[in-house]
């Protein structure tokens, strides 16, 4: 998921106009100062950061940087930080960049930052002399950064803004202590090695340069096109793209000695020849060797030849700890113990992990010099979170081993531990325990629990919450059940617990649903989302939420199936769909099709709103019912109630919208007809309004029915259902009262057997259409039609009988069968608002 919605924080002396940038680690907001001037404020927040150590040190960095910023003219300059504990952030306050277009001619209303990726984005490429002129400011930058001990860690495009025309580095967030080896930054600008050194700088400087340079992507390096074909002159084009090499060099020994260095190659001037001072320095050596003559020579050798002996002896590195006996790592390689002493390869970075139990894993990187031998004395820091490589135990005493993608349980889960959320949740029991059989015959016997599916989610849901307040995982780790198959011994006796497991071979209990279960730890991942369309400026939604305008960069998204959608006026609308992988990037592409007007007896695709529609006679009916998404754009543009419980299980906007009388369904419509016929998709005569009672019919796929009025016509037909004539449905039918939702709603009465998947309303296009198309007559939701139950009649008294609406359809929580029929109708008082009912539209064309 993207970061969550916030809203515009409170700065002191300054009034936050609006967002205008987002990132992994914060958001920037344009601000207004009480002198009335426009200033950037990113703002940092604390829920955005696993633990709270690391967003005290991004603040200690970010005080140090704050004077720093302003004697550099390649750094931009910070005005204020500050934090505020209340409202969970910390801020800075810097320069506003230049408008994009407009220079220091700044509208707030259009405002667009000009950074490089923006400018590269407009112009495809750029031109090497600016490049050279752009790289060698920023460079400069880098280098007065380095030299007050401080990295950037996150050079890239998005990262360099404009202020009056010059190129600053900017977005410090990311700056960190020299050394410190978190790892962050953008893919393909990381330096091989990883962040946090002078060297990782300079490298990702040099891809900047040459993705703005060649126009390619920076994973294309290093294939560089000719002069001939960028346009630039030979010399210019040269220099920058020998520079590019040197810095993006795969071995930091072989990139620039400093970001200075850099500097000067940019500009054409010379380098600090460090090859001619050693040249000196061995002529003098040398010129003195012969002054003192042989004879010292050689008296001097034995002892030379000992001193040499004992700093080979010496280690070059050497790594302590505090508790002492952490294992020592490089890569899969165990090294040893600490203390522990080394002799690397000189010259080569290495990464070693340093793991302890019951403490955070730490990393250190060290580059061997037998002249500068090296030694860490480091503090481990304890903690009761699981550690990668590392068996763990939970707050109750449950033993976890290391497993792809986090830990799963040692052994299933035992009756001792399932009886503990038993008692704490109040929960009754259905299931059975089952002995395992164990090698170790001096070992106590184990019990497994075997229960069904929706108590095991229960169970990790409960583990969850109960580890988390324990402190034993943190807000971003949770548990996932693994079904654990077993056979049972025909003697009644012990159980074999086979190693290759088959679900179409082995059962684990009475009841298919009942299972045996391990549970595994995972831990939130994040990556990134790029979505772009042709042509751009499309509007980007998720769950209802507004992300921006295409092309749009996520940094930071959960890692997990993710779904955006697509909305500009004269298109139809999209739905972008893919899956997140950790520390990758998704590329999402959409080629926006034109809306197009409804036709009259063809199926209609996308009317204003993305619904699609399908000829019934001489309607054209929505082949699912009113979504939530929909019915918001009609509040948003009417002021109209918002219904409640619209999101009760947060699956969003593909649900449909439920708790509306009938008076709103057909407000809905109304809106709806004036709006698409504004936008030309509808005629001047066509309008949307509810289904009649007798269309609805024709739509479930009844024969003509007798009776003049629903409550005469209600249940005359038997056997015919909206699947077919079959009782019960076949699994996946209908979204109906299944084991599921009884389960987890807690559902006086379900269809036995029966299987849909969701516990409460599912999305509209979950289950398959009928013949003619349309879904999901049969159950998700029931449904408003436009036909009162009976003629209206006055009682005794004189007083008018409140009007009865007909509602058709079951929905998630039906289970009997004469409720499910096709010929059924529920008599309610039109002002009713339930949470089980919704509506369908058609559209008519008037004569």
């Amino acid at each position: 998921m993207t970061a969550p919605v916030r809203t515009a924080p409170e700065i002191r002396d300054h009034e936050t106009l609006r967002l205008i940038g987002r990132g992994a680690y914060g958001e920037v907001w344009m601000a207004r100062s009480v002198t009335g001037a426009l200033r950037a404020v990113k703002v940092v927040w604390r829920e955005d950061y696993d633990q709270a150590d690391s967003f005290e040190r991004e603040f200690e960095a970010i005080k140090r940087y704050e004077p720093i910023s302003r004697r550099h003219a390649g750094l931009v300059p910070i005005l204020q930080v500050g934090r505020s504990d209340a409202q969970g952030f910390y801020y800075y306050v810097m320069e506003l960049a230049d408008d994009l277009d407009k220079g220091r001619d700044i509208s707030p209303e259009t405002y667009k930052a000009h950074t490089l990726g923006l400018e590269m984005r407009r112009d495809t490429r750029v031109m090497a002399e600016r490049c050279l002129k752009i790289g060698a400011n920023v460079a400069e930058g880098l280098h007065y950064l380095h030299e007050n001990k401080l990295i950037h860690r996150d050079v890239k495009p998005s990262n360099l803004i404009f202020i009056d025309g010059a190129c600053r580095l900017a977005d410090i967030g990311l700056v960190a202590l020299l050394g410190q080896r978190s790892f962050v930054g953008t893919e393909g600008f990381v330096a091989p090695e990883g962040p946090g050194s002078p060297e990782s700088d300079i490298f990702s400087l040099g891809m900047v340069l040459y993705e703005a340079s060649t126009g390619k992507d920076r994973l294309d390096f290093p294939d560089i096109p000719s002069c001939s074909e960028s346009g630039d002159k030979l010399d210019v084009w040269q220099r920058l793209h020998r520079v590019i090499c040197t810095a993006c060099a795969p071995k930091a020994k072989d990139r620039y000695s400093s970001a200075y260095e850099m500097t000067l190659d940019l500009r054409g001037q010379p380098l600090p020849s460090r090859r001619l001072v050693w040249y000196w320095a061995a002529t003098a050596a040398t010129t003195l060797a012969l002054a003192v003559g042989f004879g010292m020579w050689l008296a001097q050798r034995q002892d030379n030849r000992g001193l040499l002996e004992v700093q080979k002896s010496l280690p070059m590195l050497t790594i302590k700890t505090e508790p002492a006996g952490a294992d020592v790592f490089a890569g899969e390689d165990k090294l040893g113990v600490t203390p522990l002493a080394l002799n690397p390869e000189e010259g080569v970075p290495v990464i070693y992990q340093l793991r302890l139990p019951g403490h955070k894993q730490l990393e250190i990187e060290h580059s061997a010099n037998r002249n500068r031998p090296a030694e860490y004395d480091l503090k481990l820091e304890a903690t009761r979170l699981p550690q990668p490589g590392e068996r763990w135990t939970n707050s109750l005493g449950i033993t976890f081993k290391p497993a792809q993608m986090g830990h799963i349980s040692v052994q299933p889960v035992e009756i001792k531990f399932f009886k503990r959320f038993l008692e704490a949740t109040g929960r009754s029991f259905e299931g059975k325990v089952v002995r395992a059989s164990l090698a170790d015959a001096s070992k106590d016997a184990a019990y497994f629990v075997v229960v069904p599916m929706g108590d095991a989610e229960a169970f990790r849901f409960w583990m969850t919450d109960t580890d988390r307040a324990a402190g034993a995982l943190s807000q971003e780790h949770h548990y996932e059940v693994e079904p654990f198959y077993y056979v049972e011994s025909n003697a009644g006796g012990n159980e074999d617990m086979p190693e290759d497991r088959d679900t179409d071979n082995f059962s684990s209990g009475e009841d298919k649903n009942w299972q045996a279960f391990h549970l595994r730890v995972e831990r939130q991942t994040y990556g990134s989302v790029i979505i772009r369309t042709t042509p751009e400026k499309v509007r980007i939604f998720q769950h209802d939420e507004f992300l921006g305008y295409t092309p749009l960069e996520l940094p930071r998204v959960r890692s997990g199936p993710v779904e955006f959608e697509l909305r500009e006026e004269g298109f139809s609308d999209v739905v972008l769909e893919g899956d997140v992988k950790s520390g990758a990037l998704l590329e999402l592409f959409s080629d926006m099709q034109t809306r197009q007007a409804v036709t009259f007896g063809r199926e209609w695709k996308a009317n204003g709103l993305g619904l699609r529609f399908v000829p019934l006679g001489d309607v054209m009916i929505a082949a699912v019912e009113t979504r939530r998404r929909d019915y918001l754009e009609y509040v948003k543009a009417t002021n109209a109630r918002r219904p409640g419980n619209m999101d009760a299980d947060g699956r969003g906007g593909t649900q449909p919208v439920v708790g509306v009388d009938r008076e709103e369904a057909r407000a809905f419509c109304a809106w709806l007809t004036e709006r698409e016929r504004n936008a030309g998709l509808i005629g001047a005569k066509d309008r949307y309004r509810l289904p009649s009672d007798e269309e609805w019919s024709r739509a479930v796929g009844l024969p003509l029915e007798r009776g003049n009025s629903p409550a005469e016509r209600n249940g005359r037909i038997r056997g015919i259902y909206p699947w077919g004539f079959d009782w019960p449905p076949p699994p996946n039918t209908e979204n109906l009262a299944d084991n599921n939702a009884a389960r987890k709603n807690r559902l006086e009465s379900f269809i036995p057997g029966y299987e849909d998947r969701f516990a409460q309303l599912g999305a509209v296009g979950a289950f398959p259409p009928n013949e003619r198309g349309i879904i999901a007559l049969g159950g998700n939701a029931s449904e408003w039609v436009d036909t009162d139950f009976e003629p209206g009649s006055t009682p005794k008294g004189g007083k008018e009988k409140k009007v009865l609406g007909t509602v058709r359809g079951g929905n998630w929580q039906t289970s009997d069968p004469d409720e499910l029929l096709s010929s059924v109708r529920t008599p309610l008082p039109v002002d009713t608002k339930r949470p089980t009912v919704s509506f369908r539209i058609v559209l008519e064309r008037r004569k």
